[in-house]
């Protein structure tokens, strides 16, 4: 027969070793472990980090900027806009003072000017201009004999 004092001996000096061994197991494991991963230290994980923030802030500030100049495009096409708009204003103001005075003229009037103003009037125009300057050439050397010669 056996002693339930041995028994329970026995027992405690199995678990103990059981447990010695689950620990000396796991040990080895966690070597493995950590030679396959490598884990990083405090330091090298600070400066992976601080490298990648620097990298974001970059971009950021590329994108911030790109931002910066399309704005700037875009301020420069308002102003344009704006200054075209002006313009465009001032010239239909002047226009719709001409179409008000052109309203006011009388019809005999205006087509009096389209008559002048047409191709065969012009030549007609400058006809009437090479006669008179050649009147006022004929009228000069005519005062200038009479003043030779009625002397």
């Amino acid at each position: 027969m056996r002693s339930p004092i041995l028994d329970l001996v026995s027992g405690a000096v199995a678990a103990l070793v059981m447990a010695i061994l689950t620990e000396f197991v796991q040990r080895i494991v966690r070597r493995r472990r950590r030679r396959g991963t490598t884990e990083k230290t405090y330091s090298e994980r600070l400066a992976e980090l601080t490298e990648n923030l620097t990298r974001a802030s970059r971009e950021v500030d590329a994108v911030l900027t790109e931002f910066a100049g399309v704005a700037k495009e875009r301020s420069r096409a308002v102003q344009q806009l704006e200054t075209d708009l002006m313009a465009m204003s001032g010239r239909e103001r002047e226009l719709k003072e001409r179409i008000e005075v052109l309203e006011k003229t009388p019809l005999p009037v205006a087509e009096h000017f389209a008559r002048l103003v047409a191709p065969g009037e012009r030549r007609s125009a400058v006809r009437d201009y090479m006669l008179f300057g050649a009147g006022v050439v004929v009228s000069t050397l005519i005062g200038i004999a009479i003043q030779v010669f009625g002397n």
